[in-house]
C-alpha cells in the first residue's frame, strides 16, 4: 500500500509537479496550498507523513506553526521541511519541529530517499501514545490501561491504534475499513461496529465516541 503523504507547498507549478513525480514511487500524495487548506486535509483523512513548505499564504513562519500544532494536537507522523529557507537558525528549527528538512533546489532521489528513510523511522521507533489512563507502546503493540495489560486481536489493535495517532479526529466507516483490513475488503455491513464495541467492553471506559451521522472519534480522557 502507498503511503499517504500531505504536500503542502504554495507554488502551484512545483506542487503540482511533486504530485506527478512522487505518485510515481510508493507515495500518494494530496497537495494543500495554504495551512488553512492543509488544515482541514489532516482532519479529513489521515495521513503516513508530511511535507511542508515553511513560507506560505498565511506567512513566513506559516509551515514551522503548523508543526508546532500538529505536534500539540498529538500527531506524532514524520514532517519533513521542504524550503528555500537555508539559514542555520531556520534549520535548527525546523529540526526542533520535525525530523528533517531539506533546502531548495533540491534533487527529487534525495527527496524521496528522505522520505522513504522517514517511514522507516516513524514504523520501528519506539513509541508510546498515551490518552489518559490508557497507553500504547508501538514497539511492542503493548496496550495497558490504569497499568493493567490489555490484551487485543490483531485488528482491534490497529483500530485503537489509527484513534490515537490521530486524536480527536472523526473516521468514517470506510476509512477505518481501508486503514485497517485494505482497500477493497469487503465485509458485513457491521464489521466496524463489532470492533468498536469490543475496544469499548477490553477498555473499560467509552473512549471511542461515536459521532451521529459521520462515524468515530477518541474522546476526551477521562
Amino acid at each position: 500500500m502507498k503511503l499517504r503523504l500531505l504536500v503542502v507547498e504554495d507554488d502551484v507549478a512545483l506542487g503540482q509537479s511533486l504530485l506527478e513525480a512522487l505518485g510515481q514511487h510508493s507515495f500518494a500524495p494530496v497537495l494543500a496550498r495554504s495551512r488553512l487548506e492543509a488544515e482541514a486535509l489532516i482532519w479529513q483523512k489521515p495521513y503516513d507523513l508530511f511535507l511542508l513548505d515553511v513560507r506560505l499564504p498565511e506567512g513566513e513562519e506559516a509551515g514551522f506553526e503548523l508543526a508546532r500544532d500538529l505536534r500539540a494536537a498529538g500527531f506524532l507522523q514524520p514532517i519533513l521541511f521542504l524550503t528555500a529557507r537555508e539559514a542555520l537558525p531556520d534549520r535548527v528549527r525546523g529540526l526542533s519541529l520535525g525530523e528533517d528538512y531539506l533546502a531548495k533546489p533540491f534533487a527529487l532521489p534525495e527527496l524521496v530517499a528522505r522520505l522513504r528513510a522517514l517511514a522507516r523511522r516513524g514504523e520501528i521507533r519506539p513509541q508510546v501514545l498515551t490518552h489518559g489512563r490508557l497507553s500504547l507502546v508501538q514497539e511492542r503493540r503493548e496496550v495497558r490501561y490504569e497499568g493493567e495489560l490489555v490484551r487485543l486481536r490483531a485488528k482491534e489493535y490497529q483500530v485503537l491504534e489509527l484513534f490515537l495517532l490521530s486524536p480527536g479526529r472523526v473516521f468514517t466507516r470506510e476509512e477505518i475499513l481501508e486503514r485497517v483490513w485494505g482497500p477493497g475488503f469487503e465485509c458485513s455491513s457491521n464489521l466496524v461496529e463489532v470492533y468498536v464495541k469490543n475496544l469499548r467492553r477490553r477498555i473499560r471506559e467509552n473512549l471511542i465516541e461515536t459521532v451521529r451521522g459521520l462515524g468515530y472519534r477518541l474522546g476526551e480522557p477521562l
